[in-house]
């Protein structure tokens, strides 16, 4: 799930990368597959890999402004499952500076239980100075009538505030808040924050990061404690 919002939201993840993936005509040059692994599994704020490393990867295309893709993970397991299998689509683009995407994601876990699938949709703007370190605002949104193991309504909200830093360093502080119905998971919700230090060498990306959550975090599925985390990524 995180790399699929990241790439929504781009500024850590929304707006910006489905724009720049859906340049040009439609051909190979459209298309293209990620790998990673990370040293824990973060998914706003609570580890899906129980605190344990990860590999993911994935595919994407994109033609004039919208994209498809699919992402998988390995996870910690949950009911009988262990990968979780991401399907995206939507539109992205710019108009006067600010940049925007609309998003319809479906989060599916292979398995007997068939109680966490979920849908969510929702979308994202982002707008960048030019300035020194071109700082980027982001502010996303995404719903789901039926959530992660059938928590019905919930909602997120993440916000993002991007930097370029010299010698091509990147740096990301994101909050985001969590809300559920509290009939059902007896929670209103959590906070969670965090930032990452980024950097690209040649087809490679290396972040190193550290997130937390308030109480009712780490509370929620018990692993929404603080962590940092290192990742390193391949895209071709």
């Amino acid at each position: 799930m995180k790399k699929i919002l990241n790439l929504m939201m781009a500024l850590s993840i929304f707006a910006a990368a489905p724009v720049a993936m859906a340049e040009g005509a439609l051909d190979k040059g459209n298309f293209s597959a990620n790998v990673a692994y990370t040293t824990d599994y973060v998914y706003r704020g609570i580890s899906l890999s129980d605190d344990n490393a990860a590999v993911s990867g994935g595919f994407d295309w994109g033609h004039k402004g919208f994209y498809l893709g699919t992402w998988a993970s390995s996870i910690s397991p949950v009911a009988d499952e262990t990968v979780e299998i991401d399907w995206y689509g939507g539109y992205g683009n710019e108009f006067k500076g600010i940049s925007y995407t609309i998003d319809l994601l479906y989060y599916y876990y292979p398995g007997d239980s068939g109680d966490l699938d979920f849908f969510e949709f929702g979308g994202s703007l982002g707008y960048t100075w030019d300035v020194a370190l071109k700082p980027t605002l982001g502010f996303g949104i995404m719903h789901s009538e039926d959530g992660f193991d059938g928590t019905d309504s919930e909602t997120y909200y993440k916000h993002t505030l991007g930097l370029s830093l010299p010698y091509e360093f990147g740096f990301n502080f994101t909050y985001g808040y969590q809300a559920f119905d509290p009939d059902e998971v007896g929670i209103n919700g959590y906070n969670h924050w965090g930032i990452d230090i980024s950097r690209s060498l040649s087809i490679f990306d290396f972040t190193f990061g550290y997130s937390d959550t308030d109480g009712n975090g780490e509370t929620f599925e018990g692993d929404g404690t603080e962590k940092i985390v290192f990742t390193v990524g391949a895209s071709f």
